[in-house]
């Protein structure tokens, strides 16, 4: 049996949700609602006391991280085809995922707080809500929810996330000019990593992903988000206007 605990369909938890829908697997949904701090609940760190989601429990296992999440799920149904055959194309299945997480974790978190988060925590009750953040079991999250209360984001913070951004987009820019996909001819968990953190971008950065700075990447992401399992996956709520901070700045830089 498995059970997905995760949040929305954005970044790290549309990862999973679409790794699952592509290889046609059943099974039962936990949704965990970060704005709620339901992340930080007895029960959920019990499961992971990073407080991250998401979170894949298969027959009494826990696994976490997205990416090593979708690289279990991969080797255990190679009739799906997400993962390369040989250990050249599953070394560069795992460069691409590091690489992405590495430039991309940090920064589409801050782009995308800065854009959803603040004005959503803007009209909560300000005692409450600082209250509910100094609360937070976990003290290294408490820093980004404080940023994101305040509207804290400097212009640096800014700056070196769309620097990020825009490194990871020249170079998939050079790599989808000679192939649909990241990896060889073949669609892989390395578009599907790389898909979930990036599709947000076309609403939260637009300067950033758009046809004339990153055609080839922009193709990438229509052919990706028209896949039935990914359009399923998508759909999971009807929206996606959720960003939440994780331990990403702590862990990255």
């Amino acid at each position: 049996m498995l059970e997905l605990y995760h949040w929305k369909p954005v970044s790290h938890s549309a990862r999973v949700l679409i790794c699952l829908n592509e290889i046609g697997l059943e099974f039962e949904s936990r949704f965990v609602d970060l704005m709620a701090f339901e992340q930080f609940s007895p029960q959920f760190m019990a499961l992971n006391p990073q407080a991250q989601v998401p979170v894949l429990r298969v027959d009494g296992e826990t696994l976490t991280e997205s990416a090593l999440i979708n690289q279990y799920l991969a080797e255990s149904n190679p009739a799906a085809g997400l993962a390369p055959e040989d250990p050249l194309g599953w070394y560069e299945c795992l460069c691409w995922s590091k690489y992405v997480d590495y430039n991309l974790g940090s920064s589409v978190a801050t782009l995308g707080c800065r854009e959803l988060l603040v004005p959503l925590l803007a009209g909560r009750d300000r005692r409450e809500l600082l209250a509910a953040i100094d609360a937070i079991p976990v003290p290294e999250r408490r820093p980004g929810w404080r940023a994101a209360a305040e509207n804290a984001y400097s212009d640096e913070a800014i700056a070196n996330s769309e620097r990020k951004v825009q490194l990871v987009l020249d170079r998939m820019e050079t790599v989808l000019a000679e192939s649909d996909w990241l990896i060889g001819d073949s669609y892989s968990i390395a578009d599907i990593d790389s898909f979930a953190m990036l599709d947000a971008l076309r609403d939260i950065a637009p300067h950033l992903v758009n046809e004339d700075s990153a055609p080839q990447t922009m193709q990438w992401l229509s052919r990706i988000a028209a896949r039935p399992a990914v359009a399923a996956a998508l759909a999971t709520h009807d929206d996606v206007e959720g960003f939440a901070p994780g331990p990403e700045h702590s862990r990255w830089g």
